[in-house]
């Protein structure tokens, strides 16, 4: 089966194979990449899996089964996001993430992105380097060596907002935004406070692409 193509939400993937309109992943994959979250060394974000929403890859089920012939119904949202568990025996008894789509699923892309678990309303400026620290950490753990010395870390934090404006308010002074905000790592360098008048949908590394 050909390879699927990949797709990045935010910097990272796992590739996997395709047939047409059906997608198989090995689970241990996942329970690899969220054993590194799980170790506690995390606690301010979490890693999320996704199948980007396109034309032809919408999909229609999920379900996980195992070499000893088990089933396992796998639940994901509205903007698909997977919900995989972690769980030992899945990944001991070979587990496969199969994807059904709309379409040629060797036209999708699984993505995942680090996002901070609970997004608040204020931050001091601490909080909001510790939590790039932490994601910055994380990034270069699953690179693999050698690759983890010499990974790339991220420009800075990206909020995402959705479709609203924002009151931000940044040591005290406040301006509108519509959808996100992103802070620099010059900014975070010198940032005392952060409000917001609601928080953000997701908070997750942000990589200048012109950089």
């Amino acid at each position: 089966m050909p390879k699927l193509k990949i797709c990045l939400l935010s910097l990272l993937s796992l590739p996997f194979f395709a047939g047409a309109g059906e997608v198989s992943l090995e689970y241990s994959g996942f329970h690899d990449r969220m054993k590194l979250v799980n170790r506690g060394e995390y606690p301010r974000i979490e890693l999320t899996f996704s199948v980007p929403k396109r034309p032809g890859c919408i999909i229609l089920k999920g379900e996980i089964t195992t070499a000893n012939k088990k089933q396992y119904p796998l639940s994901f949202t509205e903007d698909q996001r997977l919900y995989v568990p972690f769980d030992d025996n899945l990944k001991l008894n070979r587990g496969l993430v199969r994807l059904e789509t709309d379409g040629d699923a060797s036209q999708c892309g699984l993505a995942l992105q680090i996002r901070e678990r609970v997004p608040k309303q204020s931050y001091s400026g601490e909080e909001l380097n510790a939590l790039k620290e932490e994601m910055d950490e994380l990034q270069a753990a699953m690179q693999g060596f050698p690759m983890k010395y010499f990974a790339k870390p991220a420009d800075g934090l990206r909020f995402e907002f959705g479709a609203a404006d924002i009151a931000v308010t940044i040591d005290g002074i406040e301006k509108v935004v519509q959808g996100e905000l992103t802070l620099d790592e010059k900014t975070l360098g010198t940032i005392k406070t952060l409000t917001l008048t609601q928080p953000a949908q997701v908070v997750s590394p942000w990589f200048n692409r012109e950089s």
